[in-house]
């Protein structure tokens, strides 16, 4: 990949991290309580690896992601448990789903092979929409969704280029141009007010109206970066010499160690929050709050799997895989059956 889709630093060490082992038919994961897994069946033609990435719903049945069939990186949604290939943009060979909105719009960026195109994209009943640069920058480079539609990322300007901070708010024809707070470095998430996480080089940044407010320490843990923010919740790590510790941020000033956690991904409007325990063995655990809420269930016979989105309906998605975890797997789901 020629940019980093996890939505922070959080995901991508734990994907390299963790381990993936052998393969397994499409099926619930055994046991009788708690988060059970299913993998999701793939579209014919599709790589029987997946090589994808489930990470994106419309918060109430709908999961979308990106796998490999006929060749390309497409986007797949499913409903009621059923793919839908949904495809690439014409003239595309590579299609990555980045996020979707409640309306059921698919944010994400496609990738022309023979010409370097890299182009943002919507996408919804009538087919993928492109969006064309602004006047003076290029192609805008989404980074994250709300629930609403406004759409967070980057655009390039200048000789020698350079990446500024943008908003696309949604349905608006134009994208509101941000700047760096001091200390920040990228992004990482847009809340549904608007208020941005920036990523900080010692560490992460709240931003709204011009106001910054850095991500406070916890006690033994320093360089605390944030994974996702929702409802002016943020939840992300922070780390030592020896381990890392999730966390939980009801404000920026206010942290609280998710317990038994390295690392806490995304979470949901209720505070439903995914994650992964501190190495060795990287498995991913839910928490309810600051509440533990138990481990993931194994998908099928796979050992390599990861949860990287919380839907708002209760569901988490992700993918396993036989391979290297930060390269995708295949579509996984899972729900609560008490």
């Amino acid at each position: 990949m020629n940019r980093m889709w996890a939505r922070s630093g959080a995901l991508a060490a734990v994907a390299i991290a963790a381990a993936a082992l052998a393969t397994g038919p499409a099926q619930a994961a055994t046991g009788r309580l708690g988060w059970q897994a299913t993998l999701l069946p793939l579209p014919a033609g599709a790589d029987p690896a997946g090589h994808g990435y489930l990470d994106a719903s419309d918060g109430h049945g709908e999961y979308t992601g990106s796998f490999i069939v006929d060749g390309k990186l497409q986007v797949i949604s499913w409903r009621g448990g059923q793919p839908t290939l949904r495809g690439v943009p014409a003239g595309y060979e590579w299609a990555r789903v980045v996020g979707e909105d409640t309306a059921g719009r698919i944010y994400g960026e496609a990738l022309d092979y023979d010409t370097g195109a890299d182009r943002t994209f919507t996408l919804d009943a009538t087919g993928f929409h492109l969006w064309a640069p602004p006047p003076g920058y290029g192609d805008f480079g989404i980074r994250a969704v709300n629930r609403h539609g406004d759409a967070l990322g980057t655009l390039p300007t200048g000789n020698p280029v350079t990446y500024v901070p943008a908003v696309w708010p949604a349905g608006a024809a134009a994208p509101t141009v941000l700047a760096y707070p001091a200390g920040a470095d990228y992004l990482t998430d847009i809340d549904d007010d608007g208020t941005v996480l920036f990523n900080g080089f010692q560490r992460d940044i709240v931003w709204k109206n011009g106001v910054s407010r850095p991500l406070a320490d916890i006690p033994g843990f320093s360089n605390p970066h944030g994974s996702a923010i929702r409802n002016g919740v943020v939840v992300g790590f922070a780390s030592n010499a020896n381990a890392e510790q999730a966390i939980r941020w009801t404000t920026p000033e206010t942290p609280a160690a998710l317990p038994g956690g390295g690392y806490a991904i995304d979470l949901n409007v209720g505070g439903l929050t995914a994650g992964q325990t501190s190495g060795p063995g990287y498995k991913p655990i839910v928490w309810r709050g600051t509440t533990p809420g138990g481990e993931l269930k194994q998908p099928g016979t796979y050992t390599g799997y990861l949860a990287s989105h919380v839907t708002d309906d209760g569901v988490f998605t992700g993918w396993a895989s036989n391979g290297p975890i930060d390269e995708g797997g295949v579509p996984v789901i899972w729900r609560f059956n008490p």
